[in-house]
């Protein structure tokens, strides 16, 4: 089985979010398993690592036309990383000179030239795909253009995954025609081009992130306009929850952390590598006093309403210290930055992205806060997970996939959650969990059901080798 990913991110090229993880993490997983040949085709940015470009080697050069603008140059480069082959589509203007990933405002023409461009090589090269895997709205044409212009050429299956509904492509209807297809309904939706609709309506199989978003967005609150069309194709949507890489965040092995550690040796590893952050940051982080991290981008959606809410009140009364890096809009970053300035002695706040600075995070904090108001599946909970630091999450997407709340009568659990979108809910849930901090038993409890629970790639991979085989194979017996 050949697998062909075509992605407008993918890590460690070009990271913006979640979607770069899953697919620089899957192909390879997919690999892995027998007879699956998984390759990606992603475009080559600018800010792709020079280590990077110089293993690159030239493979195809062509052109190709954009509506009226005609001979576009596009180049085709390869490396193998990792027993995975990547191909890079090449193109100064569209990609090679700009210094940030989107947002220059002719994202349209820019990821209709990609998907153009991605189908050509597909043509032109010695790989043949069975299936070709597209992720989000930069690619969610693709489906649409392989079941018309390309349908002789390319006669592979389509699957589309959605990683976050509420990005969906949308420009003026007009703009289609950079595109070598004849005006469709599937890609029209209240007057505009929408990108993501046409791949709804045309991939073979739809996927999501996680089961449970898989069942939010047929619902109206969740759906983003889309519920109807994807309601009429629920017995083609699947939810397959993402996993993280064991390799990349091991806190046996880590070695972007101070003191690697196991279960059995968790409290000593976890003390040295509070030490260390009390060093960087410094603030001291009491042993005996539980931490509290975040990490995330600084957004509506990821619940920062919540703890604007209540934060100022608990930073008052209960006894616990914050940490929270990340960076977004303007409102929120001021406000984490006179929480610190209100409560120095209690919390510091990371501006930016410093992945150094994430994992010494992860390994040094006790809980790890993600009250999200909509998360289609959360890689900040995994990893936390796998560290042994406590997940406090609200019950959404992904986080109530992977976040069994704690019952301390039974025991079961490995982490807090709260269901309604409640800044007070979720105040009381932030005590619960600092009151079974207190309770040793309880808190190694809690620890070990995190640091087992399994979600690596290896599990995700194996449920998506089934899902393209039964594209292939509608027919075949389960």
């Amino acid at each position: 089985m050949n697998v062909l990913h075509i992605s407008a991110e993918c890590y460690p090229f070009a990271k913006v979010g979640g979607l770069a993880d899953v697919v620089g993490s899957l192909p390879g997983e997919l690999k892995r398993l027998r007879n699956v040949d998984a390759r990606v085709i992603l475009p080559k940015y600018k800010s792709i690592s020079d280590k990077y470009k110089s293993k690159m080697v030239s493979l195809l050069e062509f052109t190709i036309n954009l509506g009226d603008k005609k001979n576009i140059y596009v180049g085709i480069e390869t490396l193998t990383l990792e027993n995975v082959i990547f191909y890079f589509v090449d193109n100064l203007f569209y990609f090679g000179s700009r210094d940030q990933i989107y947002n220059y405002g002719d994202e349209s023409e820019r990821f209709a030239y990609f998907q153009v461009a991605a189908l050509e090589a597909v043509s032109k090269l010695d790989f043949i795909p069975d299936i070709i895997h597209v992720h989000d709205w930069h690619t969610a044409m693709i489906p649409l253009l392989i079941k018309t212009t390309y349908k002789k050429s390319i006669p592979a299956r389509t699957v589309l995954t959605i990683h976050n509904l509420a990005y969906q492509g949308i420009f003026p209807l007009q703009d289609y025609k950079m595109l070598p297809l004849k005006y469709d309904y599937r890609f029209e939706f209240e007057g505009f081009l929408n990108f993501l609709k046409a791949g709804i309506v045309s991939a073979d199989l739809i996927t999501t992130v996680s089961e449970t978003y898989a069942n939010e967005i047929l619902t109206d609150y969740y759906g983003y306009g889309m519920q109807r069309l994807l309601r009429a194709r629920r017995s083609s949507l699947l939810g397959i929850l993402n996993g993280i890489s064991y390799k990349d965040f091991n806190p046996e092995t880590d070695k972007l952390i101070k003191s690697n550690y196991d279960f059995l040796h968790y409290r000593e590893g976890k003390l040295h590598n509070k030490s260390e952050l009390s060093r960087i940051l410094d603030l001291d982080f009491p042993e005996d006093k539980p931490l509290i991290g975040i990490i995330s981008r600084l957004v509506s959606q990821k619940g920062i309403d919540l703890l604007r809410r209540v934060l100022d009140e608990m930073l008052k009364i209960d006894d616990f210290y914050l940490v929270v890096l990340g960076d977004g809009e303007p409102e929120y970053v001021d406000y984490f930055q006179e929480l610190e300035t209100k409560f120095n002695q209690r919390v510091r706040v990371y501006i930016g992205y410093d992945n150094n600075l994430a994992h010494l995070i992860y390994s040094a904090a006790d809980m790890f806060l993600m009250p999200s108001k909509f998360e289609p599946c959360g890689l900040g909970q995994l990893i936390a997970l796998r560290y042994g630091t406590i997940p406090i999450v609200r019950e959404t997407g992904g986080l109530a996939d992977t976040v069994v709340p704690f019952n301390e009568y039974v025991p079961l659990g490995n982490g807090f959650s709260f269901k309604h979108f409640n800044a007070h809910d979720m105040m009381h849930v932030i005590r619960y969990a600092i009151d079974m901090y207190r309770l040793p038993e309880a808190w190694d409890f809690l620890v070990g059901e995190a640091m087992t629970s399994d979600f690596s790639w290896t599990r995700s991979a194996k449920i998506y080798k089934k899902a393209y085989r039964k594209v292939l194979n509608p027919k075949e017996e389960e």
